[in-house]
């Protein structure tokens, strides 16, 4: 049973520094094995979900030259932030730093 969506892009993100959206939505693509813009929409949602509930902090933003998400979109750079760690350590999703 895969983790559900946002456990998913939460435990990405404890691995890495910080991570681009696009980077986080083409692995999640992968690993759901799903394709096309409703599920790129639907993870994009989810990441915005987790900054806005305080779990992740965007540190960064620019707007896409079209290599991407698509000219002129803008794209936000998120760091799991000590609030989130703290959560995920006690639902279970991060076990050990």
């Amino acid at each position: 049973m895969k983790l559900h969506q946002k456990g998913y892009l939460l435990v990405e993100l404890s691995q890495v520094a910080n991570a681009w959206d696009y980077e986080l939505i083409a692995i999640a693509l992968q690993e759901y094995g799903v394709s096309g813009s409703r599920w790129v929409n639907t993870f994009r949602v989810a990441l915005d979900e987790l900054a806005s509930a305080g779990l992740t902090t965007i540190i960064d933003k620019k707007l896409d030259d079209g290599t991407y998400a698509g000219k002129d979109k803008v794209l936000f750079q998120y760091r799991l932030n000590e609030f989130g760690r703290t959560r995920m350590r006690e639902t279970g999703l991060l076990t050990d730093d």
